[in-house]
């Protein structure tokens, strides 16, 4: 007798290692985008994309867990990076605290931003990329 394998069963979940490997790598462009708007001294556009990247990379440990197959999850990156581990939860608690920084700066409330929060920001951020590529088996670049 044949035996009837369902697609839907087969692949759950097969996409998860491509979508993290599309939300690392969006991370990295995003880094990369970040260094040059500080290098221009565009401040305010070096924070919004340094945390876009963070966003990015809670993107990708999100999708590489339990909590992205969930029904009902938050709807906030930070609040579901808290769910995937302490580690994640150590993170959200990291750039959850410039989220309202960033809101203000973007809406143009917070006109000077402060440059060494601006470059915090970028650091923890190439940090939380370089934690999670190695978590994903991601050997960094050769400089």
């Amino acid at each position: 007798m044949a035996q009837i394998i369902s697609a839907t069963t087969r692949f759950a979940g097969a996409g998860a290692g491509t979508r993290r490997a599309g939300f690392i790598l969006k991370a990295q462009v995003l880094l990369a985008q970040a260094h040059r708007h500080r290098e221009a001294g565009e401040w305010d556009l070096a924070l919004e994309v340094a945390y876009q990247a963070a966003l990015r990379t809670a993107g990708a440990r999100i999708s590489a867990s339990a909590v992205a197959g969930r029904r009902r999850r938050p709807t906030g990156a930070w609040d579901q990076l808290r769910m995937v581990d302490a580690e994640g939860e150590r993170w959200a608690l990291v750039f959850s605290q410039y989220s309202r920084l960033r809101s203000r700066v973007a809406s143009g409330l917070e006109l000077d931003v402060d440059r060494g929060v601006v470059s915090t920001v970028m650091d923890l951020a190439a940090q939380f990329l370089a934690e999670t590529e190695a978590e994903a088996g991601w050997v960094p670049a050769a400089a």
